[in-house]
């Protein structure tokens, strides 16, 4: 243990101690640079009397106030920062334990070599032996109890866009990281090629548009840990490696009658899905696939529209795709099975006149698996979605066939019709409908009336299903109210009533969702959802997230988290399709636990002290950060009753690597103020979760101001 101990902390100094002697050589070699005859220099900002910061613009947008103990002066060398963060968590429930973390992170932007960046943390719980103690001659446990002490960490090292003659660019990874994996894997419909996390190593080089070669390797594990993020590794090894190139067209992602191919193949060793012992299997598993764009059959020319070709008139994209996957047991004494499947599936995209149009169709032979991770398997048929939208209303239908490769389950027709209608820039309503039949037949409404007036957006819903021995009835209210322009507060208060095997059930579902400053330059942000049994019905559900952050000048910050979790939230009552069904990830329920956090950050201040990102040394910056949240109802919206997503990767520029917490929360403290693009990694997302805007955008910074980017997922209606 200690010397698993030694070994993280050797990490986490070598992963400070590279980036700290890179930033000092790049300091080195620019005083040896200002020696040389010196260039034409850039203005840069001015220095009042007494060595205070000036802006060189100032907008009218609110600005927070600067600190007077701030440093004042302007160093020289190439983009960097870091920072550090100790924590100490003490958590209560089924387990007591007290933990204390170390975390660290930090960034050097190079014009040679690309960005670093380095994320580290280590973990150190002291929790109760299990079933042991010390007892007094009374039989009574004395206050000594024995601990058990468990170490884990999390870390990374990210190198991006690293530039090469001929427009290419390397990217490369090393800790716990997700294997990389081909553009093509999104595909265009509801199937995608999950990116498996690993301890190890990743590599890409890529020249944007046109050609991307990928390669992994590492030990199988996942992300854990409630108030912290852990991760727990042994679950066997796994290699990949792939590539994607344009075969014809030209280079524009927007060109005609344009050709990519994709493969991509990993091979697994002594995966052991499930942990009892004696089940390892070695996998074999390769994907590849297809993709053209260009004139759909029937059209003439391409028209207008906005996003890639499948959304302008006239256009149209096909994606095929093929998978094959091999089992067989690892060792002799091994008793998982030996199996193999194969799928396939094709999907359209096109767009005629005002109607959006997709199409699908799937074959899924039993046992097909992606690695450790399961595909859609013992499933085939075909789907089509129209939608129709104009700038008032909005109308479509989707249509399931499917049937089981085996005959062990019966067919599904699957159908839904949604619509919404907007009465004025206040007033909207909108409705789904939607039916399934087969081994899982169920119906279930949607009606959702949206009102927006002096006192914020308000939403009513209520939603229905009734299947086999269920009826679920959920009306309630959310609302997000006008507060400050630097304040944010949203409500949320639903009743439910069910009948579940003939058994009534009754609840209440709340939540409360804000920010709000405070002085000082402090903030709290508090998220709390949660639902209580009306009755004899005692099932309760509680997720609150209670977070202060206070900064006390000099680079220094206090940050104080209340957070607790019981129970199994309750969703929203829909029927879903069978494909939609066979993508769902497993229903992970969580033990019940609360933890009080407390910590001491110290971080360089970028735009003085060092440059912020994306910008020169001296140049003002502000605060980019922002959520990534399950849009349950998907309407764009964050509301109180919707979670975050935890441990998805957001990239700043190409180049900049942050990763959300356990409430879906990303930041990158000190950007340069103007303009910048903000993207979404879906490789790691749940499905069959999506983004549900373009997972990459465009935003502004302000000086000293904060921006909020949220990135809301969604389940294909």
């Amino acid at each position: 243990m200690k010397r698993r101990l030694a070994r993280h902390a050797l990490r986490l100094c070598w992963a400070g101690t590279a980036l700290a002697g890179a930033a000092g050589w790049a300091q080195q070699q620019q005083q040896q640079q200002q020696q040389q005859p010196a260039p034409p220099v850039q203005t840069q900002p001015a220095l009042a009397e007494g060595g205070d910061y000036v802006d060189r613009v100032l907008d009218d947008s609110p600005q927070q106030a600067r600190l007077d103990d701030e440093p004042a002066r302007i160093d020289t060398g190439w983009p960097r920062g870091w920072s550090v963060e100790a924590q100490s968590t003490h958590q209560s429930g089924l387990v007591r334990q007290n933990t204390q973390s170390l975390l660290f992170s930090g960034y050097l932007d190079t014009p040679g070599y690309g960005t670093f960046s380095a994320n580290a943390s280590l973990n150190r719980d002291a929790a109760p032996v299990s079933g042991l103690g010390f007892y007094n001659s009374t039989g009574l446990p004395t206050t000594v109890v024995p601990y058990s002490y468990r170490n884990g960490s999390t870390w990374r090292i990210d190198q991006r866009s690293m530039p090469f003659d001929g427009g290419w660019f390397g990217h490369n990874s090393v800790g716990n990281i997700n294997m990389a994996t081909t553009p093509l894997a999104r595909g265009l419909g509801r199937v995608y090629m999950p990116a498996l996390p690993i301890e190890g190593v990743s590599a890409t080089l890529e020249r944007p548009g046109r050609t991307t070669i990928n390669a992994s390797a590492g030990r199988l594990g996942y992300f854990d840990g409630l108030n912290f993020q852990g991760f727990s590794a042994g679950r066997g090894s796994a290699a990949s490696a792939g590539a994607q190139t344009q075969l014809t067209g030209a280079e524009d992602a927007l060109a005609l009658n344009r050709t990519d191919a994709a493969v991509q193949v990993i091979e697994t060793r002594d995966f052991n899905a499930n942990g009892v012992p004696g089940y390892a299997q070695n996998t074999r598993s390769i994907w590849s696939a297809v993709s053209w764009q260009g004139l759909a059959p029937w059209a003439d020319s391409l028209g207008s529209g906005f996003g890639n070709v499948a959304d302008k008139v006239g256009g149209m994209r096909v994606q095929a795709n093929i998978a094959r996957s091999e089992g067989r047991p690892s060792g002799i004494g091994s008793l998982a099975p030996r199996d193999a499947g194969t799928g396939a599936w094709v999907d359209a995209a096109w767009r005629g006149g005002l109607m959006q149009q997709a199409a699908s169709v799937f074959y899924f032979e039993p046992s097909l698996r992606w690695g450790g991770d399961q595909l859609p398997s013992d499933l085939r048929g075909a789907s089509w979605r129209g939608d129709i939208s104009t700038r008032q209303w909005q109308l479509g239908a989707n249509v399931e066939l499917s049937d089981s490769v085996s005959g062990l389950r019966g067919n599904s027709v699957f159908g839904n019709v949604f619509g919404r209608w907007r009465f004025d820039s206040r007033d909207a309503i909108s409705g789904i409908v939607a039916a399934r039949t087969g081994s899982f037949a169920a119906q279930s409404v949607q009606l959702t009336w949206e009102h927006k007036s002096d006192f914020g957006y308000t939403q009513w819903r209520t939603d229905a299903a009734h299947g086999s021995d269920l009826r679920v009835v959920r009306t309630g209210v959310d609302h997000a109210w006008s507060v400050g322009e630097t304040q944010t507060l949203s409500t949320s208060l639903a009743f439910e009533h069910a009948r579940e095997q003939g058994v009534p059930r009754r609840a209440i579902h709340w939540g409360v969702l804000g920010t709000t400053p405070l002085p000082g330059g402090a903030r709290l942000d508090l998220s709390v959802r949660g639902s209580n049994g009306v009755g004899d019905n005692e099932t309760r559900f509680l997720s609150a997230n209670a977070r202060l952050s206070w900064p006390l000048g000099l680079g220094w910050s206090f940050v104080a988290q209340y957070t607790a979790a019981r129970g199994q939230e309750s969703l929203n009552p829909a029927v879903v399709s069978a494909l939609t069904a066979a993508t769902l990830s497993p229903v992970l329920v969580a033990p019940s636990s609360r933890s009080f956090m407390v910590a001491l950050r110290y971080e360089s201040r970028a735009g003085l002290a060092s440059a912020p990102i994306g910008g020169l040394p001296g140049s003002g910056a502000g605060r980019l950060e922002g959520h990534v949240f399950f849009d349950q109802d998907n309407n764009g919206r964050r509301e109180a009753s919707e979670g975050g997503v935890p441990g998805v990767t957001v990239v700043l520029d190409r180049r900049y690597v942050a990763r959300t917490d356990a409430q879906g929360f990303y930041s990158f403290p000190q950007v340069a103020a103007g303009a910048h693009e903000i993207e979404l990694v879906q490789d790691n997302l749940p499905l069959p979760w999506s983004s549900a805007v373009a997972p990459s955008r465009r935003v502004e910074v302000r000086v000293r101001d904060t921006v909020a980017a949220d990135f809301p997922v969604q389940k294909e209606r």
